[in-house]
């Protein structure tokens, strides 16, 4: 296979295109959203976004590119639209219906790019717009630690009479070794964002896209931010992406008539992982520094759990963040500091508690085609193409962070599930139209 196959734009603009920009942009937006809200305030945040979706949409049209709806992933779509469908039983109306257009919206964001972008494209807007992410938080927390000096709360809420700490923008504990929130305000999603700028940086320097200087950089904050954030979740998921990594570098040198025997031994031994895992998860959390309840997320699923059996087919409706103004959320789960808890802290609960048990059947469907379709294309091209690893790796870090936090349902992580749901639809239009899958060019436009 050959570099230039690789390299090849997956749309037809001709001359320079501003779909890149736009690309690195609306990663930004939807990954580091609360940062951005955290100083305009939500109105301002939401024109911002509406403006940004209007103007990709409109480059997306100007530079010639079109949807290959044959290449839309069954599964992620139909679980947009079932979002959308229960508008007509949800018990939660205004909200269901603005969050039903913030879910069309995502999903539409990440075809558009899929459509118009190669996959190396997409690696390196996704990749430029996390490093951007925890270059800001890097700098904001140590603007607090060393000026500022005391925790930082939201601009927006400057003139609040009282601020619960669950609200604050940065916390100020960089000078006590973390856990540190970024500009996304929340240690989780920023361990998250570092663990995916990790693998954007490494897998664009085996890809020979960038130098050894930016990988040692990158790698080193990213890692930096990780060990800040001290996410339990996340240091699983890099983990078993790790792990996944030197298993797919080993198959590599194993010859190709033993691959398959190799493949099977190595699936034996995960899934004998797995389940020892399963058994001695109270001994894991400990070793994590973390109760053996996942930090009360027992409490929030039990509750959440006993909700949903009283909508259980069609669920309470489409609402994405759990609104605290809403009755049944106010006093579901209460934090410490007086706030409601916003979300189920993971995202197949999340599924089934809001768009009920099709809801639930869609998303691990999403989830299950996204690691068996983007594994299958890692082996496909394991000799030849190292930024194929990018969706296998991606897929299986949204896969774990599920298990603890609903994001995989909204904002940046459903857009790139999109993304790479769409692009694996286009990739294998093209393999069927050229009739060589071991020769397919992966950036390859199958509308040609």
């Amino acid at each position: 296979m050959q570099r230039e196959e690789i390299d090849a734009p997956a749309g037809r603009a001709h001359g320079r295109s501003v779909i890149p920009g736009l690309a690195v942009w609306a990663f930004f937006l939807t990954f580091s959203g609360q940062g951005i809200r955290n100083v305009v305030g939500w109105t301002p945040f939401g024109i911002i976004a509406a403006i940004s979706g209007i103007a990709l949409y409109a480059a997306f049209r100007l530079e010639g590119h079109r949807i290959v709806w044959r290449a839309l992933p069954p599964a992620t779509c139909a679980y947009c639209l079932w979002c959308v469908a229960s508008i007509a039983w949800t018990q939660f109306p205004n909200e269901t219906l603005l969050a039903s257009a913030l879910m069309v919206a995502t999903t539409a964001a990440g075809i558009l790019l899929a459509c118009a972008l190669s996959l190396r494209q997409l690696t390196v807007a996704l990749g430029r717009s996390l490093e951007a992410t925890i270059a800001l938080s890097l700098a904001l927390e140590t603007y607090v630690a060393l000026v500022l000096k005391h925790p930082l709360i939201p601009l927006y809420m400057r003139g609040w009479e009282s601020v619960p700490i669950s609200y604050f923008w940065s916390e100020n504990r960089l000078l006590q070794g973390g856990p540190i929130q970024g500009i996304v305000g929340n240690r989780n999603p920023l361990a998250f964002i570092a663990l995916l700028a990790l693998i954007c940086v490494v897998v664009r320097w085996r890809d020979q896209q960038i130098s050894r200087s930016h990988l040692i950089v990158w790698s080193s904050l990213s890692v930096l931010t990780l060990v800040l954030t001290r996410s339990a979740t996340v240091t699983v998921a890099a983990m078993i992406c790790a792990i996944l990594a030197v298993v797919l570098w080993w198959l590599r040198h194993v010859p190709r008539e033993q691959r398959y025997q190799a493949i099977l031994r190595t699936a034996a031994a995960c899934l004998l992982i797995g389940l020892m895992a399963l058994l001695f998860r109270h001994d894991l959390a400990m070793l994590l520094n973390r109760s053996p309840d996942m930090s009360g997320r027992a409490i929030i699923w039990e509750r959440v759990i006993d909700l949903w059996k009283q909508h259980s087919i069609l669920g309470w409706g489409w609402v994405m963040y759990w609104q605290p103004w809403l009755p049944v959320f106010q006093t579901l789960v209460v934090r410490p500091d007086g706030t409601p808890t916003m979300s189920a802290h993971n995202a197949y609960l999340e599924a089934l508690f809001q768009t009920g048990i099709v809801g639930f059947i869609l998303i691990v469907a999403v989830v299950l085609l996204l690691l068996v379709r983007t594994g299958r294309l890692a082996l496909l091209y394991l000799d030849s193409a190292p930024s194929v690893l990018l969706p296998l790796l991606v897929s299986a870090a949204l896969a774990i962070q599920a298990l603890t936090e609903s994001r995989l349902l909204s904002e940046g992580n459903w857009m790139v599930a999109c993304a790479i749901g769409t692009w694996l639809g286009l990739h294998r239009l093209t393999v069927k139209e050229a009739g060589r899958p071991s020769r397919t060019r992966i950036g390859e436009d199958p509308r040609r």
